[in-house]
């Protein structure tokens, strides 16, 4: 899976290494995100806290990586936006 690079500028703001992520990226909870055209959402447990993934449909490459909390995740899943994948 590669990064682009506003991804790894993102691992940079944050001060994550960017193979870390990419690690956590496999254990995370796939969603098909309704808003931003078939992308898909990752969330995944990284440094205590989930962060969000934002994948192309075919899930080879991370467009960006931010940090987030689980309010938010349940909103977007109950807004109907993510539509979870299991994948």
């Amino acid at each position: 899976m590669e990064f682009s690079q506003h991804a790894l500028d993102k691992c940079t703001l944050y001060g994550v290494n960017p193979e870390l992520v990419r690690d956590a990226l496999a254990d995370g909870e796939t969603f098909l995100d309704l808003n931003r055209g078939g992308s898909r959402a990752r969330v995944f447990e990284f440094l205590d806290r989930p962060w969000v993934a934002v994948l192309t449909p075919d899930d080879a490459r991370v467009i960006t990586v931010y940090p987030t909390d689980q309010r938010t995740v349940k909103a977007r899943q109950a807004g109907g936006r993510w539509l979870f994948l299991n994948r």
